[in-house]
């Protein structure tokens, strides 16, 4: 792929959280160039420039031995789900954590 509205080749990218899980690939967590949701992709495509992890970041490992990293809010059961169906609470938690994320860039 060389063009997409999520991510540009030659692109830097604040990674927001990290998903692995085991024999499947790592999947890093970006927000996009021109779209403001979040979404998961393919650890292949990137390459590390700053290796400073967030303040707000905790390690979650769950059932089948899957490997999160990312704020703990993100990371309790439903967030994800009422994150994209646009409950306040959730779209609050998200602004809150990416907004101290962004920060320490």
């Amino acid at each position: 792929m060389e063009d997409s509205a999520w991510v540009r080749l030659g692109g830097e990218y604040i990674v927001i959280s990290v998903l692995a899980c085991p024999g499947r690939r790592i999947e890093l967590q970006i927000v996009g160039d021109d779209v403001r949701t979040p979404g998961l992709w393919d650890s292949e495509m990137f390459m590390t420039v700053d290796d400073r992890l967030p303040s707000n970041w905790v390690a979650k490992v769950g059932e089948g031995g899957v490997v999160e990293l990312a704020p703990c809010r993100w990371l309790e059961p439903g967030f994800w789900e009422a994150y994209f169906d646009r409950d306040p609470d959730a779209v609050a938690a998200f602004e809150d954590e990416l907004r101290q994320i962004l920060s320490e860039c």
